[in-house]
Protein backbone atom coordinates (compact mmCIF):
# COMPACT_ATOMS: atom_id res chain seq x y z
CA UNK A 1 0.00 0.00 0.00
CA UNK A 2 1.35 3.48 -0.83
CA UNK A 3 2.54 5.73 1.95
CA UNK A 4 2.37 9.50 2.38
CA UNK A 5 3.52 11.95 4.96
CA UNK A 6 0.86 13.66 7.04
CA UNK A 7 1.86 17.05 5.60
CA UNK A 8 1.12 15.79 2.07
CA UNK A 9 -2.28 14.47 3.10
CA UNK A 10 -3.10 17.80 4.76
CA UNK A 11 -1.97 19.68 1.64
CA UNK A 12 -4.38 17.65 -0.46
CA UNK A 13 -7.24 18.22 2.00
CA UNK A 14 -6.50 21.95 2.05
CA UNK A 15 -6.55 22.04 -1.75
CA UNK A 16 -10.02 20.45 -1.80
CA UNK A 17 -11.36 23.00 0.69
CA UNK A 18 -9.79 25.78 -1.33
CA UNK A 19 -11.40 24.49 -4.52
CA UNK A 20 -14.79 24.34 -2.83
CA UNK A 21 -14.29 27.89 -1.58
CA UNK A 22 -13.56 29.02 -5.15
CA UNK A 23 -16.65 27.26 -6.51
CA UNK A 24 -18.82 28.94 -3.87
CA UNK A 25 -17.30 32.35 -4.67
CA UNK A 26 -17.83 31.95 -8.41
CA UNK A 27 -21.42 30.80 -8.02
CA UNK A 28 -22.11 33.58 -5.51
CA UNK A 29 -20.92 36.18 -8.01
CA UNK A 30 -23.22 34.78 -10.71
CA UNK A 31 -26.25 34.09 -8.53
CA UNK A 32 -29.09 36.60 -8.95
CA UNK A 33 -30.90 35.55 -5.73
CA UNK A 34 -29.46 37.59 -2.84
CA UNK A 35 -30.30 34.88 -0.27
CA UNK A 36 -28.39 32.29 -2.27
CA UNK A 37 -25.50 34.74 -2.63
CA UNK A 38 -25.36 35.01 1.16
CA UNK A 39 -25.48 31.24 1.55
CA UNK A 40 -22.68 30.70 -0.95
CA UNK A 41 -20.54 33.39 0.67
CA UNK A 42 -21.18 31.80 4.06
CA UNK A 43 -20.17 28.35 2.78
CA UNK A 44 -17.08 29.81 1.10
CA UNK A 45 -16.05 31.56 4.32
CA UNK A 46 -16.41 28.30 6.24
CA UNK A 47 -14.14 26.56 3.76
CA UNK A 48 -11.64 29.40 4.01
CA UNK A 49 -11.76 29.27 7.82
CA UNK A 50 -11.21 25.53 7.74
CA UNK A 51 -8.08 26.04 5.64
CA UNK A 52 -6.84 28.67 8.11
CA UNK A 53 -7.46 26.30 11.01
CA UNK A 54 -5.52 23.62 9.15
CA UNK A 55 -2.63 26.07 8.74
CA UNK A 56 -2.68 26.72 12.51
CA UNK A 57 -2.59 22.99 13.22
CA UNK A 58 0.39 22.63 10.94
CA UNK A 59 2.25 25.53 12.57
CA UNK A 60 1.61 24.02 16.01
CA UNK A 61 2.84 20.64 14.77
CA UNK A 62 6.16 21.91 13.40
CA UNK A 63 9.07 20.27 15.15
CA UNK A 64 6.89 17.65 16.86
CA UNK A 65 7.33 15.01 14.15
CA UNK A 66 3.62 14.97 13.34
CA UNK A 67 3.80 16.35 9.81
CA UNK A 68 6.71 14.11 8.87
CA UNK A 69 4.96 10.94 10.03
CA UNK A 70 4.42 8.42 7.27
CA UNK A 71 1.00 6.78 6.99
CA UNK A 72 -0.24 4.06 4.71
CA UNK A 73 -2.48 6.10 2.49
CA UNK A 74 -4.05 5.33 -0.83
CA UNK A 75 -7.05 7.62 -0.56
CA UNK A 76 -6.05 10.46 -2.87
CA UNK A 77 -8.62 9.17 -5.33
CA UNK A 78 -11.26 9.02 -2.60
CA UNK A 79 -10.67 12.69 -1.76
CA UNK A 80 -10.79 13.73 -5.42
CA UNK A 81 -13.88 11.62 -6.15
CA UNK A 82 -15.66 13.07 -3.11
CA UNK A 83 -14.97 16.57 -4.42
CA UNK A 84 -16.11 15.65 -7.93
CA UNK A 85 -19.43 14.48 -6.47
CA UNK A 86 -20.02 17.99 -5.15
CA UNK A 87 -21.87 19.23 -8.18
CA UNK A 88 -22.65 22.86 -7.38
CA UNK A 89 -24.19 24.82 -10.22
CA UNK A 90 -26.60 27.63 -10.98
CA UNK A 91 -30.26 26.89 -10.40
CA UNK A 92 -29.77 24.73 -7.33
CA UNK A 93 -31.95 25.18 -4.26
CA UNK A 94 -30.33 26.02 -0.92
CA UNK A 95 -31.13 22.50 0.24
CA UNK A 96 -29.33 20.96 -2.74
CA UNK A 97 -26.27 23.17 -2.18
CA UNK A 98 -25.99 22.32 1.50
CA UNK A 99 -26.61 18.62 0.94
CA UNK A 100 -23.84 18.53 -1.67
CA UNK A 101 -21.38 20.21 0.68
CA UNK A 102 -22.45 17.94 3.54
CA UNK A 103 -21.78 14.90 1.35
CA UNK A 104 -18.15 15.98 0.95
CA UNK A 105 -17.78 16.74 4.66
CA UNK A 106 -19.21 13.34 5.59
CA UNK A 107 -16.72 11.56 3.35
CA UNK A 108 -13.83 13.60 4.75
CA UNK A 109 -14.89 12.77 8.33
CA UNK A 110 -14.84 9.06 7.46
CA UNK A 111 -11.37 9.50 5.97
CA UNK A 112 -10.14 11.35 9.09
CA UNK A 113 -11.54 8.57 11.30
CA UNK A 114 -9.75 5.93 9.28
CA UNK A 115 -6.50 7.92 9.45
CA UNK A 116 -6.85 8.51 13.19
CA UNK A 117 -7.41 4.81 13.82
CA UNK A 118 -4.48 3.72 11.67
CA UNK A 119 -2.05 6.41 12.84
CA UNK A 120 0.88 4.92 14.76
CA UNK A 121 1.57 8.08 16.77
CA UNK A 122 -0.81 9.59 19.38
CA UNK A 123 -0.15 13.15 18.18
CA UNK A 124 -1.18 12.20 14.66
CA UNK A 125 -4.30 10.52 16.04
CA UNK A 126 -5.09 13.73 17.92
CA UNK A 127 -4.59 15.82 14.78
CA UNK A 128 -7.13 13.81 12.81
CA UNK A 129 -9.50 13.69 15.80
CA UNK A 130 -9.34 17.51 15.88
CA UNK A 131 -10.09 17.65 12.15
CA UNK A 132 -13.11 15.42 12.76
CA UNK A 133 -14.36 17.90 15.35
CA UNK A 134 -13.86 20.82 12.96
CA UNK A 135 -15.73 19.08 10.14
CA UNK A 136 -18.52 17.92 12.42
CA UNK A 137 -18.87 21.45 13.78
CA UNK A 138 -19.31 22.70 10.21
CA UNK A 139 -21.81 19.93 9.53
CA UNK A 140 -23.91 20.94 12.54
CA UNK A 141 -23.92 24.55 11.40
CA UNK A 142 -24.92 23.56 7.86
CA UNK A 143 -27.72 21.32 9.14
CA UNK A 144 -28.98 24.18 11.31
CA UNK A 145 -28.97 26.51 8.29
CA UNK A 146 -30.81 23.90 6.28
CA UNK A 147 -33.47 23.55 8.99
CA UNK A 148 -33.89 27.31 9.22
CA UNK A 149 -34.20 27.60 5.45
CA UNK A 150 -37.04 25.05 5.24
Amino acid sequence: MPSKQVKDILDHIRAIHSQLNQVCKQLGEQEPDSRLQLLLRYLGRHEENFSKALNRYEKDAIGKGVLETWLQFSSDEIIDEAFQEVDLHMGMTPEEIIRNVLLLDTKLVKLYRDLAISAPVPRVQELFADLIQLEEGKEHQYVRILQEWE
